[in-house]
């Protein structure tokens, strides 16, 4: 932090203190300032007042830029057999909160366009070792949100099938598609979420105390395993990019980027030109959260 004193800039037009003005010049340029020069001959107090007025506009002006520039939650889906298809991802923007409202577009996932259409997601901060929800279209255009984690030994559990129901590959517990237990040894029922359609081509699930409030979401393809990350810049601003597990944790780790989705993760800096910049991730994990940091 810049510390000159009144008594220095009280001194600055006297001709006999040159030391003094190279000792103030040499804190403003540590400071990265820009520092307006006046003749020596102008009236002191003229002089503090226009110093005073550039330091303090200048360090506004950084603290004001500086900061978290984006705060995303990613999640992998999957449905049907989860072992096999390829990957991909919900994205979602988020900023601070408690209740999160997941809506999940028809055009996104098209197995909840029709009865018995299910699908699996990996949610980021759902409290708990287990984060991921299966969805379940049933006829009525009734919609069932439950934990994917089977309640016997943790192992997630399949999307629904039809005259299966929501299955555990492990050791063969069965849950109907609310939740209830079908068939053991699992002996209780899997934890439910509060679901809401829209009555045309959406369906919203509400997670309360998740610590985040999603702003928007979006499905993206992997290009491979790496994520795509787009966000504007200040030209001549640094940017960084950081994981965490949880998004208000200590964890937060400095991870590296590619500017092409092919190319080598071995950025960790990137200078802004202005304009739109798109770079590419590799998310740790099924499930997290990634912040674009504005140095």
């Amino acid at each position: 932090m810049l510390s000159i004193s009144f008594g220095e800039l009280g001194i600055w037009g006297h001709a006999s203190t040159f030391q003094n003005q190279a000792r103030i010049l040499r804190k403003c340029q540590m400071a990265n300032l820009n520092l307006v020069m006046f003749l020596i001959s102008l009236d002191r107090m003229l002089v503090f007042i226009s110093i005073s007025f550039v330091l303090t506009m200048t360090t506004k002006s950084n603290l004001n830029r500086r900061g978290v520039l984006k705060s995303l939650a990613y999640g992998t889906i999957c449905s049907g057999l989860c072992s096999v298809g390829p990957m991909r991802w919900l994205v979602s923007d988020i900023q601070a909160g408690e209740t999160a409202v997941y809506k999940m577009s028809f055009d996104e996932f098209p197995q909840l366009s029709k009865s018995y259409g299910s699908v699996r997601v990996n949610v980021a901060g759902i409290p708990g070792e287990n984060n991921q929800i299966v969805v379940t279209r049933m006829p009525g255009n009734q919609f069932y949100a439950v934990t994917s984690k089977c309640t016997h030994r943790g192992v997630a559990v399949e999307p629904f099938q039809k005259g299966k129901g929501l299955y555990c590959r492990a050791h063969g517990s069965q849950f109907d598609v609310d939740g209830r237990v079908v068939r053991g040894p699992a002996r209780s029922a899997l934890k439910s979420y509060e679901t809401s359609y829209d009555g045309g081509e959406s369906v919203s699930v509400k997670f309360p105390n998740l610590g985040y409030v999603v702003n928007s979401s979006m499905l993206q393809a992997a290009d491979g395993d790496r994520l795509l990350l787009s966000f504007d810049t200040i030209a001549g601003m640094e940017y960084s990019i950081v994981l965490r597990s949880r998004l208000k944790g200590e964890d937060a780790s400095l991870v590296k980027f590619s500017t092409t989705k092919d190319g080598p993760t071995n950025s960790s800096i990137w200078t802004g030109k202005g304009g739109l910049v798109r770079l590419y991730v590799k998310p740790v994990g099924d499930v997290g959260f990634i912040q674009v940091i504005r140095e």
